[in-house]
């Protein structure tokens, strides 16, 4: 099975690097435009562990919805947060979704992470421990400077999560040749539209 960093990214682009790459994997489990969305279903949520390195959870039947639910609102309160890293404005809801999760996630202070250094690591086990890794990892991104660079595609019908390395952080796009063309051709055609209803009316 192969690793998120044998995944082609769009626009030929490299994965996140450490942590982020876990959080760019967990937030791409679903294609926004076309799909699958892996976190849909048990076998899907199953295999996106197996691919990242967590074994499968052994949760009982009867709380399986809601455990995927939870998942799926972990990843797109993280997507609303890479969209502000794009330039959208503060989202409030994405943010108390987070508060929620995270309350059944906790993170403690370990010093086993093959450094000098503490980590923060999963207080808990089967999925908490998996989003609360997540977490970890965004929050270990905000100390070091890199989490502004992962993004949001500024695309709506794609949200791909990418890692920006531009110089000025001013990549808006997953992939200028796809994503960047449609949202200039959409430009075009709307200020196209504006300017013959200008004319017809005058």
């Amino acid at each position: 099975m192969r690793s998120q960093r044998e995944i082609r990214q769009p626009g030929d682009r490299a994965v996140a690097p450490g942590g982020l790459a876990l959080v760019q994997a967990f937030v791409n489990s679903v294609n926004v435009e076309f799909g699958p969305d892996e976190f849909a279903s048990v076998e899907g949520l199953n295999r996106w562990l197996a691919r990242n390195g967590f074994a499968p959870p052994a949760t009982a039947p009867d709380d399986l919805d809601l455990d995927l639910a939870r998942t799926i609102t972990l990843r797109e309160a993280l997507r609303g947060l890479l969209r502000e890293n794009n330039g959208a404005p503060t989202d409030e809801r994405a943010r108390r979704a987070l508060d929620q999760v995270a309350r059944e996630c906790p993170l403690v202070v370990g010093f086993d992470g093959g450094g000098p250094d503490p980590v923060l690591r999963p207080a808990r086990t089967e999925l908490p421990g998996v989003w609360a890794a997540v977490l970890a990892a965004t929050v270990e991104a905000r100390l070091d400077g890199t989490w502004r660079r992962l993004k949001s595609c500024n695309e709506h019908r794609c949200e791909w999560a990418f890692y920006d390395r531009s110089r000025n952080r001013g990549s808006r796009w997953c992939s200028m040749a796809v994503c960047g063309t449609r949202a200039k051709m959409a430009t075009y055609r709307g200020t196209r539209a504006t300017s013959n209803a200008g004319s017809s009316g005058g």
